[in-house]
C-alpha cells in the first residue's frame, strides 16, 4: 500500500526527488545519514498537529477524516463511510498494535495522530497512510478497510494476487497460503510506511537497499524492468491472462522482490519485505503461492521468502532498522 495510495486508488502521492548518483555513494558514508529523522521544532509540531507521544496507540482510534472519505469517494467508492468498531474488534486491534516490532511502535507513538477504519467494499483500497501536516516533523493518519478485521491473511493475499490476472478460460487459478490475519499484515505494512517516511529511508535511496534494484522511487533497474514482473497491474499495466501465471511467478523467483506488489515502488518494496518476513517469523510458517490447473492439480508452487536473492536484502533492512531504532523520534 503505497504511502499515499493502495493499488490504483490515487490520493496525494509523496514525491521525493532522488538522484541516481546516490547509488554510487559508499555505504559507510551513507550510514551516518540513512536514518536521520526530522528533529527541528519536533515538540512544537507534534503539539500543533495533535500527537501526544505519551498516549496509547489504541487511544488514537478515531472516525476517518473527511479528507480520507473524500479520497475514497473520488476514487469511485461512493458508499465509503466511517466504520463503528465494537469492543471485540478494539481488542483485536490492540493485540495487533502490541504485536508490531518495537521500532514500529516507537515511530507510531511519535508520528501517528489517528488510526481509523472505513467501511468500503473489498478491492476498494486496503490502507491509506496520509501525511497530515507540512512541518519538519511528519504526522500521519492511518485509515484501514474495516473488512480486514475478520479476514484471514491467506484470503486477503489471494484476492490481491488474483486481481493481477484476467480469466482466459484456461482454468488456471492462483492461491496464497499465509499465516495470521489481514489486520496484522495490513497494519504492519502501513506502519512500515510510517517508519520509512519518518526516517527518510527509501526516499534517500540507500544503496544497501536499492543498488541495482531501483533507479528512483518508481523506476526499476534495467535488470528487472524488462522482466514480466515489471508489467503487472501493480505497475499500471493491463491484467495478464491467467495461463501466463507460471511464467510470471518464475520471473518473480528470479528477482530480488518478495512479491509482485513489491515492484510497485521502492517504499512498497521495503514495506513488503518487512511485512512478509515478520508474518512468517511471528507464526513460524512459510508463505507460499500455488498455481493449479482446471482439474485442481498443482502446476507451480513457490515460497518467496526462500529466494536466496532476498538474503542480502533482509540484512540491509535489519541494518537500517537497527541503526534507526535508538535514534531520536
Amino acid at each position: 500500500m503505497n504511502l499515499f495510495h493502495e493499488g490504483r486508488r490515487s490520493t496525494r502521492i509523496l514525491r521525493c526527488a532522488a538522484l541516481a548518483a546516490l547509488l554510487l555513494l559508499p555505504t559507510q558514508a551513507f550510514a551516518a545519514d540513512a536514518c536521520r529523522g526530522p528533529i527541528a521544532d519536533a515538540h512544537t509540531n507534534r503539539a500543533r498537529d495533535g500527537v501526544d507521544p505519551g498516549t496509547s496507540l489504541l487511544s488514537r482510534l478515531r472516525p476517518p477524516s473527511p479528507e480520507a472519505i473524500r479520497q475514497y469517494v473520488e476514487s469511485g467508492v461512493a458508499s465509503a463511510r466511517p466504520y463503528r468498531l465494537n469492543a471485540a474488534e478494539k481488542e483485536r486491534i490492540e493485540k495487533a498494535l502490541l504485536g508490531l516490532p518495537e521500532v514500529h511502535r516507537r515511530k507510531l507513538h511519535a508520528h501517528l495522530r489517528h488510526l481509523s477504519f472505513i467501511d468500503v467494499p473489498a478491492g476498494a483500497g486496503n490502507g491509506l497512510t496520509a501525511k497530515v501536516n507540512e512541518g519538519s516533523f511528519p504526522v500521519f493518519d492511518l485509515t484501514l478497510r474495516a473488512g480486514i478485521l475478520d479476514e484471514p491473511l491467506s484470503e486477503f493475499l489471494t484476492t490481491k494476487e488474483r486481481a493481477v490476472f484476467a480469466d482466459d478460460g484456461s482454468g488456471v487459478s492462483v492461491a496464497v497460503e499465509a499465516p495470521g490475519s489481514a489486520l496484522d499484515y495490513v497494519l504492519l505494512h502501513e506502519a512500515t510506511h510510517v517508519v520509512d517516511h519518518a526516517l527518510s529511508l527509501t526516499s534517500r535511496l540507500d544503496p544497501r537497499f536499492t543498488a541495482s534494484i531501483w533507479l528512483d522511487r518508481t523506476s526499476l533497474h534495467p535488470s528487472w524492468a524488462s522482466m514480466p514482473i515489471a508489467s503487472t497491474l501493480f505497475r499500471r499495466a493491463p491484467r495478464i491472462p491467467i495461463a501466463a501465471a507460471p511464467g510470471l511467478y518464475g520471473s518473480l523467483a528470479e528477482s530480488p522482490f518478495v512479491s509482485l506488489y513489491a515492484t510497485a515502488a521502492a517504499p512498497e518494496d521495503f514495506a513488503e519485505l518487512v511485512a512478509w518476513r515478520e508474518m512468517a517469523r511471528r507464526f513460524r510458517q512459510p508463505i507460499s503461492i500455488t498455481l493449479r490447473n482446471d482439474r485442481g492439480e498443482q502446476i507451480y508452487r513457490m515460497q518467496p521468502l526462500a529466494n536466496p536473492r532476498l538474503t542480502a536484502r533482509f540484512a540491509a533492512v535489519d541494518a537500517l532498522l537497527a541503526a534507526c531504532a535508538s535514534r531520536r523520534m
